[in-house]
């Protein structure tokens, strides 16, 4: 049997990599309860230029002072999307996560965030409250990103 690597772990979500002319490529997870809106969220964020990295699984590995997220292969680029079916997709290469989304109730978004950290392997990471099916969930996601990489776009 082999010894368990403490700088890993698998946690149930979507991870996709966003890229943008504001900032560098980085890796979004998306966690949320079954039937949140994870995979969905993926594919629409997919549909607007992100990349799959990991769909119901993400493999979170601690490299340095940086986590990165990554997919187990069985089940690297391959994304349910309900209604349609299992589909293959290229997927990224396991990617430095900037950005935590907890899927929520819409009634459970604030709607001026404090906005909190969240431990993975030892690594703080920004963490937001949003719902899925907000029709603005995709544009909401990418300017949380900016934020994320040029904290001076927020006021506070």
């Amino acid at each position: 049997m082999k010894p368990q690597n403490p700088n890993r772990v698998i946690r149930h979500g979507t991870a996709v990599l966003l890229t943008s002319e504001v900032h560098a490529p980085a890796a979004l997870f998306i966690r949320g309860a079954s039937g949140s809106g994870k995979s969905d969220l993926a594919f629409r964020l997919m549909s607007a230029g992100a990349m799959l990295i990991s769909d119901d699984q993400v493999e979170l590995v601690k490299r340095q002072d940086r986590i990165y997220a990554g997919a187990i292969d069985a089940i690297r680029g391959l994304i349910e999307v309900r209604g349609v079916g299992l589909l293959r997709y290229p997927a990224a290469d396991p990617s430095p996560l900037r950005l935590v989304i907890d899927l929520v109730a819409r009634e459970d978004v604030p709607r001026l965030p404090e906005w909190q950290d969240m431990d993975i392997l030892g690594v703080k990471l920004p963490v937001l409250r949003l719902h899925a099916f907000d029709a603005s969930a995709v544009c909401k996601i990418r300017a949380a990103m900016a934020v994320v990489h040029d904290a001076k776009l927020i006021v506070k």
